[in-house]
């Protein structure tokens, strides 16, 4: 779309001078093309090589604010492209946007290490990678605000029009960014003037030309895209939108999807700091080894830390499919395993920002915590779907570790589907056996990190009560409570770091007290398939931990029945506890919500509405 050209504060842009020219012939047609940079005197390899590609109606010149973040940590070459402002849309009847790009990078000095694409310059982009054609490929690359269409979305006029009214806000918000500040000394009426202006100058050829490409993506084999890939876009971008960015992300594992809150469609002029940030962290400019290349691996594995901030962005990124151990009534997936990917979104969070699990331990002596996890369920999983993951930050509180709000989607029967909403919390936590030779934690990381899990400020509710061996079961199942006791030593395979028992362990011990409670009661989830094809279904869940529990003690688990709700669901609470030195003490609580599905009949598909039976066997026969 139209580049600004508005001045900014932050570094001075990078001018350039024309390096190279020439009038390309693709299938019978001649255009312009022209590189713009600064050659460097010394052979590559050096600075990586960074070739900058513009949008629609655009041209080099947009590109020097971001330039100017990136000076210092490699060269930047600014291509000028047949889809320049102006261009009369020939060029598009002799070759794809990808032709008329590998034309313009033949004409670089030197090889190029990195892509950055804009806009209809990033789809330029997206097509070269996905349809290399024996075409150099690049080492990595960064799509700034690209279009994606997921299968799901049917092209239709409804859609047409959108794109339509997205192309016209796009051109109004460019004329806006390309004005600097005399946009704000303009009457809006002529703002708007100015911009239908454009709108007419460029035409339907020119929007037809977008929409073409936007429709065409799904068409692209971006699963044999091998180049790491960057992808950063607005909350309020309509470019990329929240499903779009789902899509894009399960559709290309090469990429890493994020979404700014503050982004805009030209966030590479109007952010430019942080999208360098973004950029220089990704392909960890700082880390290169002196005069070498950029290493093939993807980014996000390296070891060194780049990021400066941890809660930095929207990451959006396929988790696969859940564990075949999921499906054990039919093909649905049980709510343990939906937590499973809810936790491996997270991971790959810490992960694409260099402060993956290993590294924390390696490096900094830390455990990464996943200290409280709640899931509400509105859909089924099936074993066969593909799941993608939004791990998106949120606002943190002292004392209470990293918070993150996540939605697991997948696409089904045409539609993007949110299959879990929830909300995770983080804490690093220091380790007591860690490497000899750990560094300092970073200053990011310190705001999360805490001695043990109990320094957390909500997690230790009260003092260890002194309590005798023989008392255990009268305080923990108090008469009248209707509560269910399970105790149990935690072996080895449900902890971590050597240590504790770790957050999939809680996980697990939910699930299977739920199990021993309801057999317990008689009503055990087999009784019930059998004798009523009742199908159990779990729709929210939560694990809070609140102090470390050690490897090979007993935990005692109780399971407590709150409430039965319009007699079709139940909540019950889960707490655990260790008995330590004669104390008493508090490790986890948690809640789930827990009904069941009739399975066949006129009624299968619905809420199974309990009985007589079935809820004196909840409540106990204390209520």
């Amino acid at each position: 779309m139209t580049e600004p050209n508005g001045a900014r504060p932050g570094p001075p842009p990078v001018w350039w001078t024309p390096v190279a020219e020439a009038e390309a012939e693709v299938r019978g047609a001649r255009e312009r093309l022209a590189v713009l940079g600064t050659p460097s005197p010394a052979p590559h390899p050096g600075p990586p090589v960074v070739a900058l590609v513009h949008g629609l109606e655009g041209g080099w010149a947009g590109w020097q604010p971001l330039a100017g973040e990136l000076a210092g940590r490699c060269r930047t070459y600014a291509l000028d492209l047949p889809w320049r402002a102006g261009n009369r849309y020939r060029w598009r009847h002799h070759g794809t946007p990808a032709h008329w790009l590998r034309e313009a990078l033949a004409l670089v000095p030197e090889p190029v290490d990195i892509l950055i694409g804009h806009s209809f310059g990033a789809n330029a982009v997206l097509e070269h990678l996905a349809d290399r054609d024996g075409a150099p490929q690049p080492r990595a690359a960064v799509l700034l605000a690209p279009f994606f269409r997921p299968e799901s979305l049917r092209v239709d006029w409804p859609l047409h029009d959108a794109a339509l009214a997205g192309f016209r806000q796009i051109i109004a918000d460019g004329v806006r960014v390309g004005l600097g500040r005399r946009a704000q000394e303009l009457d809006p009426e002529v703002l708007a003037a100015m911009a239908d202006t454009t709108v007419e100058r460029i035409g339907p050829v020119g929007f037809l030309t977008l929409f073409l490409q936007f429709t065409g993506t799904t068409e692209l084999d971006l699963g044999a895209v091998t180049v790491p890939t960057l992808v950063l876009a607005g909350h309020g971008d309509p470019s990329l939108s929240d499903a779009r960015a789902a899509a894009l992300a399960a559709a290309m594992p090469a990429a890493t999807v994020r979404r700014r809150p503050g982004y805009t469609h030209f966030c590479h002029a109007e952010q430019p700091g942080d999208v360098g940030a973004d950029i220089t962290g990704f392909l960890d400019f700082p880390h290169r080894p002196p005069g070498g290349h950029l290493p093939r691996h993807h980014p996000s594995h390296h070891k060194g830390m780049t990021m400066t901030e941890l809660l930095d962005g929207t990451l959006t990124t396929p988790v696969g499919r859940p564990r075949y151990e999921g499906a054990n009534i039919r093909t649905w997936i049980g709510f343990k395993h939906f937590m499973y990917l809810t936790e491996e979104a997270v991971l790959q969070y810490f992960r694409e920002r260099g402060a993956g699990a290993e590294t924390l331990y390696h490096t900094y002596g830390l455990g990464l915590e996943i200290v409280d996890h709640s899931v509400s369920l509105p859909a089924t999983l099936g074993i066969d779907d593909e799941v993608t993951a939004i791990v998106e930050p949120g606002k943190p509180k002292p004392g209470h570790g990293a918070p993150f709000k996540l939605r697991l989607t997948v696409e089904r029967d045409g539609e993007t589907v949110t299959v879990l909403t929830g909300k995770v919390r983080v804490a690093l936590v220091v380790l007591k056996d860690a490497p000899a030779d750990i560094q300092p934690v970073p200053a990011h990381l310190e705001p999360y990190t805490v001695p043990e899990v109990a320094a957390l400020a909500d997690a230790a509710d009260q003092e260890p009560r002194t309590v005798s061996d023989s008392e255990l079961s009268a305080v923990l199942t108090p008469a009248g409570s209707g509560a269910f006791l399970w105790s149990w030593r935690i072996p080895y395979f449900y902890c971590h770091f050597s240590d504790r028992l770790q957050h999939s362990g809680y996980v697990r011990a939910l699930e299977e007290v739920v199990d021993r409670f309801l057999e317990e009661r008689g009503i055990s989830i087999r009784t019930m398939l059998v004798e009523r094809g009742w199908i159990p279904v779990v729709s929210r869940a939560r694990v809070h931990m609140l102090a470390d529990a050690l490897m090979e003690e007993t935990l005692h688990t109780v399971f407590t029945v709150q409430e039965i709700l319009k007699d079709v669901m139940y909540t019950a609470t889960f707490d655990t506890y260790v008995h330590r030195d004669g104390r008493l003490v508090h490790t986890a609580t948690g809640s789930i919500m827990h009904g069941y599905a009739v399975s066949r009949g006129e009624l299968a598909g619905s809420l199974a509405e309990f009985d007589d039976t079935t809820r004196a066997a909840l409540l106990g026969d204390a209520r």
